[in-house]
């Protein structure tokens, strides 16, 4: 069966974000990209992939708060009819000992990484569940794994994310419904723009193939795991060039 395939991808419009976006619309996907405050790159990147004849739409959304979805979710129904596939991408890091975090500053990172996935499976998988399809990546951390230093609200969100993954796709995969995860090592993004040479440097001592990542490289794992012949479930596919 050949399906119309409709995904979307939140924090859609930038960085890891954008090049997922933009890899399944080359691989034949429609696609919504969401955005909260990245209103020009959104609508920059539907008018790019409109001229090569992608059908695209710009959904605005704070998806870590239920409502917006549900409301994000309104918006992508009543113009795609259906979306299959879930990429949830949308996340902040924050890099701060831990006896200087606060508990917004906790209830904020949890949020946006973590209560985020929650938020958009709730309201858009009873949709794949009664079609008997359905595909969904949601974008961990290395430091979900390891666990990061200074970086411990965002490992404890990542590694929940990881979590919530195996335990949904062990819900829903019976029904059509894959779960996966992907976690990201150093990915050339503006998240790591602010790290100093020293650090980067440090960093990559413990990479096997002793570079940074691409955008792109994480794309194509997401991409592999939208596919709609799939034998991988409830996995987290670590794309971090080989931690040591």
């Amino acid at each position: 069966m050949t399906r119309r395939r409709v995904a979307l991808v939140t924090g859609g419009a930038k960085g890891i974000g954008k090049a997922i976006t933009e890899k399944l619309a080359v691989a034949g996907f429609s696609v919504a990209i969401n955005y909260n405050t990245s209103e020009q790159a959104a609508f920059d990147l539907v008018a790019k992939l409109q001229s090569r004849g992608v059908n695209a739409l710009a959904v605005k959304a704070d998806v870590s708060d239920f409502n917006a979805v549900k409301r994000m979710y309104d918006e992508c129904r009543a113009y795609f009819g259906f979306v299959d596939t879930l990429v949830n991408n949308a996340g902040i890091s924050l890099i701060k000992p831990l006896y200087e975090c606060t508990e917004a500053d906790f209830d904020r990172v949890i949020a946006v990484d973590l209560k985020s996935v929650f938020n958009t499976c709730r309201i858009f998988t009873p949709d794949m569940t009664s079609e008997g399809f359905g595909r969904i990546v949601n974008v961990s951390s290395v430091w979900g794994e390891y666990g990061g230093s200074t970086e411990t609200l965002y490992s404890a969100a990542k590694a929940g994310v990881i979590g919530f993954t195996k335990a949904l796709n062990a819900e829903l995969a019976r029904g059509g419904v894959i779960v996966n995860s992907v976690s990201p090592g150093f990915i050339n993004t503006s998240m790591n723009a602010e790290l100093c040479e020293a650090d980067v440097a440090a960093f990559l001592e413990s990479v096997s193939v002793g570079r940074v990542g691409s955008p792109e490289e994480v794309a194509e794992a997401v991409e592999f795991l939208t596919r709609e012949n799939l034998y991988v479930a409830g996995a987290n596919l670590s794309v971090n060039g080989g931690i040591l």
